[in-house]
């Protein structure tokens, strides 16, 4: 069933990607940096590119960026967030769309996490000193928060 449902989800990127390809939208979206014990989760989609990435997706019609964070962490990872903070947005253009990506940020209590087979390939916690190469707009994600946290920026820069 897992196999089904992750088949389902490629054969529906690929036709978005279609979509994207002659309607060239613009869509909003997010993405939600994890943090737990000085580690950050990342996932790997089951379609798509195969990198690593942080929890987050497109925004339903009318959703507020806050609640789309919520809700793509929930059901991504099995996390119940009750606040998040806004850390700032970027645009982009990924695969013929025209992104507005916001990021957001929440500290998590527990590492627990419950996956979502079909959609997410694999999640790993991994030291904030020791991240493995990263999706560009996870990449971006991380530049944002580095901006708006002095402290996490110099920790980073003194590592390199």
């Amino acid at each position: 069933m897992i196999a089904l449902h992750r088949t389902a989800y490629r054969w529906a990127y690929t036709v978005l990607r279609g979509y994207w390809f002659i309607a060239r939208p613009r869509v909003t979206g997010v993405i939600c940096l994890l943090i737990h014990n000085q580690s950050v989760l990342l996932i790997r989609n089951t379609y798509g590119r195969q990198g690593w990435t942080f929890p987050g997706g497109m925004l339903g019609r009318h959703e507020s960026p806050d609640l789309g964070a919520q809700r793509e962490v929930q059901e991504e990872v099995g996390i119940t967030l009750q606040t998040v903070q806004h850390l700032g947005q970027f645009s982009g253009r990924l695969a013929h769309r025209y992104d507005t990506v916001h990021v957001f940020l929440a500290s998590v209590p527990s590492a627990s996490v419950t996956l979502d087979p079909g959609e997410i390939a694999e999640a790993r916690w991994y030291p904030l000193d020791a991240l493995p190469p990263l999706s560009t707009y996870a990449q971006r994600a991380m530049q944002i928060w580095q901006r708006s946290s002095p402290s996490h920026s110099q920790k980073l820069s003194h590592q390199k």
